[in-house]
């Protein structure tokens, strides 16, 4: 590698050894420039060999081509023979669905007997959390599971309790089982 010159140096220097720096400073860039085509004549020949033309592409005579093999029938059909195809009618523009209506969980399940199961933490982990009197609880998160018991169902309503810190940046949720269908009233036991 050739020595680097500050800008003194190359003032100091006589005119001589700058012609003789220049010119060895082109052999470089030359020596360079074929260095790149090289380079670049190599990677476009890897190129070619890895993705090579496409046999689609390529026509050999004797041989049908895609566009043949795939319109065969319409290729040896007998255009006198062609029927025209009748005009599109739009049957139904728009299919009936029906609404949801709110209220159908509550209206199905109100007449089976509901059991309220608690999740909540302890007032040591919120002191941990948030400490001593740094948070306040929310309204619960309730959602409903319906389980059966042979002959019998039965609603478990699950109170999930929710607190948020004083300082309302953070909100916990207490712990929960875990659920088969999230948003659903299904359970194992069905």
């Amino acid at each position: 590698m050739a020595s680097k010159y500050t800008e003194d140096e190359l003032n100091k220097c006589s005119k001589k050894v700058l012609i003789s720096l220049f010119l060895a400073m082109q052999e470089q860039m030359e020596q360079l420039n074929r260095n790149m085509e090289l380079l670049t004549e190599q990677v476009a020949i890897a190129n070619q060999k890895r993705f090579g033309r496409s046999s689609e592409k390529l026509e050999i005579d004797g041989q049908l081509s895609m566009k043949e093999c795939f319109n065969e029938a319409e290729l040896t059909a007998d255009t006198a023979l062609i029927i025209s195809e009748p005009e599109m009618e739009e049957v139904c523009p728009h299919p009936y669905r029906r609404k949801k209506h709110k209220g159908k969980r509550e209206e199905d399940l109100h007449d089976i007997e509901t059991e309220a199961v608690p999740h909540e933490l302890s007032e040591e982990q919120l002191t941990e959390l948030f400490g001593k009197d740094g948070w306040k609880r929310l309204p619960d998160e309730v959602y409903k599971r319906l389980t059966f018991t042979p002959a019998s169902f039965k609603v478990e309503e699950h109170h999930v309790a929710v607190y948020a810190g004083k300082d309302d940046q953070t909100i916990i949720r207490a712990d929960r089982p875990m659920d088969l269908l999230r948003n659903s009233i299904a359970t194992p036991s069905l």
